[in-house]
């Protein structure tokens, strides 16, 4: 069975799945480490996400369940 797709126009302040409200922003790419971006990883307020960009990828990510989030697009 398929998993739904979650989409939002902006950051969810809970995650539709699990009720969580530790949502990050995912980073793609590699990124400089920095003492602020790691402070951000050990705070929960980013994740990574990969080098591999397809141009169709999450946004943000719940940090309780896993859950990942579109940003919705018109």
């Amino acid at each position: 069975m398929t998993q739904p797709r979650y989409e939002s126009p902006q950051q969810p302040h809970v995650c539709p799945k699990c009720g969580s409200t530790r949502i990050a922003d995912v980073l793609y790419g590699l990124p400089d480490f920095s003492d602020e971006l790691q402070q951000d990883l050990d705070a929960g307020k980013i994740v990574l996400g990969g080098c591999c960009v397809t141009g169709d990828d999450p946004v943000w990510r719940c940090r309780e369940c896993g859950l990942e989030i579109y940003k919705k697009t018109k």
